[in-house]
């Protein structure tokens, strides 16, 4: 038996390094501490342990050091020319890092910092460590450096180019290109050509080095296919339709996308008494997906589908996707139904989770129900949404008064939209426009919330092992930044300390200028949403118990929770529940969180490409925008058709600008010169459409003709 827990291990380790300036091999710490043999194994686990939270040190020789106090953890973000920054792993502001204290580290990497003096740019700091190195592979244009010599201009992350190491560079001057960063014989970073993808002024190729960068699978195996596709073509079997409700005479459709192929939640809504039963029935993929199956492996490792403006890239084959699982209308799908007892105002009375068979009658496209809403539906929409029409009414009505109550528990209302490619037969963007959420869209999204908050307190209350979504309380610091930026924008609310507090400032903000701006802030004053297998509440929704039930057929953890929630309407004791699924909902959990962010950041960087290839077409043409936010080197200034670009801060007339750190660029003596809000007339500059950058000049003749809404703001 051990002698020390490692916790008394550790403490031992630390004080025994405490004031050794040359350090100890762990050897000679072995010997020091009078360790046997035997527990000379846990020494090196100890100490590997200590070196990746940054407790100690290990130096080339292997000799242990205590690290410094005023030493943190942190991952390297960017790379400039002697410099850098980092951003420490528990929050606080950037550090940057002087060239010669970088000491080998590259963007991604995760490093301890010792933290030396600050100055005018903030914390300063050394990196002591390299922790652990990221992939080391980044993205980039390949561009002629003179006749003969090649160099990469990355993407992002690092902000100069790269030398190319000679012999090998395969690709062509104007290429897409994923690299390895390594270090010549000076310690100077140069580029190695891992893959070349094509042109890189194509946002489809460099979408395909974006997908690869971040690691998202694609193709399918065949075993995985050649099973999805026998699923669907069995169809429904007598034996599937056993310990199912018949809910197929129930008025039940779906609303979704026009584009939409993969429909996993329809909705009905029926009079109960002198309240409603709302239906809320999501595809049963966990019938058809099975644990352990090549079909789940698949899904796991993919943990959402990603949607790009040129392909989706789905978590299960398209023979589920959009066939066995799509809840189409006129035919019979499996599902997994929760029913919601509401009363007149739409509170919560009670819920039943049922395994059930139903059949859509219609399926409903957003527009034409919010054309149905708004009174210009033409005759085809209103004949085909007779049958339904009456429920649609009851929906509206109640889902209204879900908002209302969202609204008082102080549930966040941010702007939000969408960005509109359309593109050709090759792919390429010929229309980009921006598309805000309608009536419809607010109604289903009511009513997927009311369901993932009953599913959640049925798992909370029965005690299930359980994938959980949660936000966590944003950090005080971050609101009182939040508070001194409203106050300073002559805002009113600026107490803030619940979440009523920050729906107030955002309600008084959207009579102003600056609603983009405090959207854009209370957002990233807010934590990260992931998913737990605790229930830890959700702060933006202002809601105690919440999941995501709603749409297995594109997220994980949704196909998680259905596997676990069938064998518990089925009678599986709670103890075996545990057994099968407590470690499970853990990895559910963690990789679901991790694939969410993937995805995410692969989609937003996808976008970017597509708006300046889309914006390529228009370089040189001026066009009506306003500003959207304002940084210390320039304005970014944003079109009517959603397009965003960057006036650089020396290209502006009046000179010695400078950030205010709120809202505007002010001039010498101190007054607003460039406010977020304010409109301003731009040209399109220049364009890199493998960084997604856009570069925009201002126009300064006030008369440069009418503003054409039809081309996106285009004035000429």
């Amino acid at each position: 038996m051990a002698r020390y827990t490692n916790g008394e291990l550790k403490r031992k380790i630390l004080r025994r390094l405490a004031g050794e300036k040359k350090g100890l091999t762990a050897d000679a710490l072995a010997s020091a501490l009078r360790l046997k043999k035997k527990e000379r194994p846990a020494l090196l686990l100890t100490l590997g342990r200590m070196e990746q939270t940054g407790e100690v040190l290990c130096g080339k020789k292997g000799r242990y050091t205590a690290a410094r106090s005023g030493s943190l953890r942190a991952r390297l973000l960017t790379l400039n020319r002697g410099f850098g920054f980092a951003r420490p792993e528990d929050g606080g502001a950037d550090c940057f890092i002087p060239g010669r204290y970088l000491n080998g580290a590259l963007p991604g990497d995760t490093v301890l910092v010792r933290l030396g003096p600050a100055d005018s740019r903030g914390p300063q700091g050394e990196v002591v460590q390299i922790l652990e190195e990221g992939g080391r592979l980044y993205t980039g244009r390949l561009a002629a450096a003179g006749e003969k010599r090649r160099e990469v201009v990355p993407d992002a992350f690092i902000r100069f180019p790269l030398p190319v190491k000679k012999g090998e560079c395969e690709a062509a001057v104007g290429d897409k290109v994923r690299f390895r960063v390594t270090f010549d014989k000076q310690g100077d970073p140069v580029a190695r050509i891992a893959t070349s993808y094509g042109s890189a002024d194509s946002a489809r190729v460099c979408a395909d080095a974006i997908i690869d960068a971040a690691g998202i699978p694609c193709a399918f195996e065949e075993e995985t296919v050649r099973l999805a596709e026998s699923l669907r073509d069995a169809g429904i079997t007598p034996r599937d339709l056993e310990e199912r409700e018949d809910l197929r005479e129930w008025t039940v459709f779906t609303i979704d996308g026009r584009d939409a192929k993969d429909l996993d939640d329809a909705v009905s809504l029926d009079p109960d008494g002198d309240g409603w039963r709302l239906g809320v029935h999501i595809a049963d993929v966990s019938h058809y997906v099975r644990e352990g199956t090549p079909l789940d492996r698949e899904a796991r490792r993919r943990g959402t589908s990603v949607y790009f403006a040129d392909r989706v890239i789905p978590m299960l084959p398209e023979a589920l996707s959009n066939g066995a699982c799509s809840l189409n209308a006129g035919t019979d799908k499996l599902t997994l139904s929760a029913i919601l007892f509401l009363d007149a105002q739409g509170v919560l009375r009670d819920a039943k989770i049922k395994k059930t068979v139903i059949r859509s009658r219609v399926r409903g496209v957003y527009d034409e129900v919010n054309a149905l809403f708004d009174g210009t539906a033409e005759e085809a929409v209103l004949r085909k949404y007779a049958a339904v029409r009456p429920v649609l009414e009851n929906m509206r009505a109640l889902a209204r008064r879900l908002k209302e109550a969202a609204g008082a528990r102080g549930t966040m209302d941010l702007i939000s939209s969408e960005s509109v490619f359309v593109l050709d037969g090759q792919g390429r963007p010929v229309d980009l426009f921006a598309r805000a959420a309608g009536e419809s869209e607010g109604m289903i999204e009511q009513f997927m919330i009311a369901a993932n908050v009953a599913v959640a307190a049925y798992a909370r209350r029965h005690g299930l092992p359980f994938v959980y979504r949660v936000h966590d309380q944003p950090d005080p610091t971050k609101l009182q930044v939040l508070s001194e930026t409203a106050m300073r924008l002559g805002l009113k609310t600026v107490r803030l300390s619940t979440q009523l507090d920050l729906r107030e400032l955002m309600e008084e903000a959207r009579e102003t200028a600056y609603a983009r701006l405090i959207s854009d802030r209370i957002l990233r004053s807010m934590a990260k949403a992931a998913y737990s297998e605790n229930p830890l509440g959700h702060y933006g929704l202002a809601l105690k118990d919440y999941c995501h039930f709603t749409s297995p057929i594109r997220r994980y953890p949704d196909l998680s929770i259905h596997r676990i929630l069938s064998d518990a309407v089925a009678g599986v004791p709670k103890d075996e529940l545990a057994r099968r699924y407590t470690a499970f909902v853990r990895e559910s959990a963690d990789l679901s969180s991790q694939y969410e962010v993937r995805a995410v950041t692969a989609e937003r960087e996808c976008e970017d490409c597509y708006k300046a290839e889309y914006m390529a077409r228009f370089l040189g043409e001026t066009f009506s925008g306003v500003i959207a936010s304002v940084s210390s080197f320039g304005l970014f200034v944003e079109l009517p058709n959603s397009a965003e670009g960057l006036v650089r801060i020396d290209e502006l007339p009046e000179p010695d600008l400078r950030y205010d750190d709120v809202a505007s660029l002010v001039n010498r003596r101190g007054r607003p010169a460039y406010t977020v809000g304010d409109s301003m007339t731009v040209r399109v500059a220049a364009i890199d459409v493998s960084s997604g950058r856009v570069d925009f000049t201002p126009v300064l003749s006030a008369a440069e003709g009418a503003l054409s809404a039809a081309d996106g703001g285009r004035m000429d």
